[in-house]
């Protein structure tokens, strides 16, 4: 019977200090929430992958970030050897900034930027680059090896 009265009390105690915290909890002012001015976006890095028609990545693909004012940042990121780039600054990024993306023998891309989400960008080629290719044919001696 001990048992059980503990038990209850301490029910009681329970539910009572969770009713309290509730009640405080509701009449506190609440903490002003944490947010990037109305002219920035919410990040300093920007991820992403460049390829051209068919898949394949561009290694060395110039990126530049231009923002409404100021022009363009003064540092270029390129493109790693799958294509991927990683663009870092200082200060977070303000709204209606402009990514300029350019690559030999591709037409230029300019993308306004909305949010922070990776971007996979396909560039398109120019109307004069050319693509080759490369094949031999082989030759068949005449004890029926290929050479």
């Amino acid at each position: 019977m001990n048992y059980l009265m503990i038990l209850v009390q301490l029910a009681l105690l329970l539910t009572g200090t969770a009713a309290r915290a509730q009640q405080q909890s509701v009449g506190a002012p609440a903490s002003p929430p944490q947010t990037t001015p109305p002219n920035e976006l919410e990040c300093r890095v920007l991820t992403g992958r460049v390829t051209d028609p068919f898949a394949y990545p561009l290694t060395g693909a110039t990126i530049m970030l231009r923002s409404p004012g100021q022009g363009f940042s003064p540092d270029a990121f390129s493109t790693n050897s799958e294509g991927h780039y990683i663009i870092t600054t200082k200060q977070a990024i303000p709204r209606n900034t402009v990514m300029e993306i350019t690559a030999s023998g591709y037409a230029t891309l300019e993308l306004p930027l909305a949010n922070c989400r990776p971007l996979d960008l396909t560039m398109t080629p120019l109307v004069t680059t050319k693509y080759k290719v490369k094949f031999r044919a082989k030759k068949a001696l005449g004890d029926g090896k290929v050479r």
